[in-house]
């Protein structure tokens, strides 16, 4: 399954922004550009957008900007765990990981 375990920290948190773990990044198109970001598993879509010149070494930076932020303020606490399910290529589906949703960490 391409889902993992993102480790909500404190500049995701603040800033509406996740990185891709490497091992996870193969899961992601190669293009960059918009992609919707569902807040939930039946929750509601936003507008987000894939930047592969943000990490030096080309993994994914998935930019949610505001509208992310304030969903990981209302629904996390910094490092609080966000399972990120990357298994349609034109949505990346969040939600609040489970203790058993132990794919990866970041």
């Amino acid at each position: 399954m391409a889902i993992f375990n993102l480790r909500l920290q404190e500049t995701y948190f603040k800033q509406g922004f996740f990185n891709v773990i490497v091992d996870f990044d193969r899961y992601v198109r190669t293009e960059e550009g918009p992609i919707e970001l569902r807040l939930g598993r039946n929750g509601r879509g936003i507008q987000g957008s894939i930047n592969r010149h943000a990490n030096k070494n080309g993994t994914a930076r998935i930019m949610g900007g505001a509208d992310l932020r304030n969903w990981f303020q209302s629904q996390f606490v910094p490092m609080d765990t966000v399972a990120v399910d990357l298994s349609s290529r034109d949505i990346i589906i969040l939600y609040k990981a489970m203790k058993s949703d132990r794919a990866g960490n970041s």
